[in-house]
């Protein structure tokens, strides 16, 4: 895939308030602020026509108060397919907070992905979420970091998860969780949720009798965030009678997967 070997710091590049320095051609355009995080990616057969009266660049002009806003391109062929495709794969490749949010929304504050995912995190563990174990075996699926919240028959968190992740959703961020599954109201309407972190996916699965594992459970941090987690024991007692084929390079959490920083930021 392009998007694995593009270097943007190599493209010819301008900032938001040179736009009309930008070409005529065909391209791929992104729109990045001075610390090099794309906001924005968009296609277009005209570049410089299309910054004229491009629908963002209200928006992007009060960013740029706060950060430096430069347009970037990769010159294409005028194929409005091989145009579309490429745009699709950037921004399944960089996940730009923009092209989730509305035009009209003033953009306050952009969320870095790590503090969105930092914060979910933080929420998780008050309600506790317990780290089953970690696939790192990249197959046809990505390596999948695996979290349980607990439920009580028909009761549980899962509306306040879902309140939780929702407000998580709603900040102008790369980082969004998806809601995967609902269990019918009948059995309590519980939510499975995914999102995925530069390669990583973390799964949240809703369980029962969650609780009785608690007591014995180890701390473990994911994203340097602290969460209970299921003991190497705990794990090999519960897979005993699994198929092998089924566990994969499923084991319990050591280390951290996600080895960044702990920031301190308002929620």
């Amino acid at each position: 895939m392009l998007s694995n070997t593009l270097n943007l710091s190599k493209l010819p590049s301008v900032y938001l308030l040179e736009k009309d320095k930008l070409p005529n051609d065909a391209a791929i355009y992104f729109v990045s602020d001075s610390q090099g995080q794309v906001l924005y990616v968009g296609r277009t057969v005209n570049l410089v026509k299309r910054w004229r009266e491009h629908h963002r660049f209200n928006q992007l002009k009060r960013l740029n108060r706060k950060t430096r806003i430069s347009i970037s391109w990769l010159t294409c062929s005028n194929d409005i397919n091989t145009l579309s495709n490429l745009e699709n794969e950037f921004i399944n490749s960089y996940k730009p907070p923009l092209n989730w949010s509305k035009v009209v929304s003033p953009v306050r504050r952009i969320t870095p992905v790590e503090i969105a995912l930092q914060q979910s995190l933080q929420q998780l563990a008050k309600f506790n979420t317990m780290i089953f174990g970690f696939d790192p075996i990249a197959d046809e699926e990505p390596p999948t970091l695996y979290l349980l919240y607990p439920v009580y028959g028909q009761r549980g968190l899962s509306g306040s998860i879902r309140s939780l992740l929702k407000k998580i959703n709603k900040k102008v961020s790369a980082l969004k969780w998806k809601e995967y599954h609902t269990e019918p109201k009948s059995f309590g309407k519980f939510g499975y949720w995914k999102t995925e972190y530069n390669g990583i996916r973390i799964d949240l699965t809703p369980v029962q009798g969650l609780v009785h594992f608690m007591d014995d459970a180890v701390r473990r941090t994911v994203a340097g965030v602290e969460l209970m987690a299921f003991s190497r024991e705990q794990l090999e007692t519960l897979l005993a009678n699994v198929p092998e084929e089924e566990i994969s390079g499923l084991g319990a959490l050591e280390d951290d997967p996600i080895p960044i920083e702990f920031v301190t930021q308002s929620q």
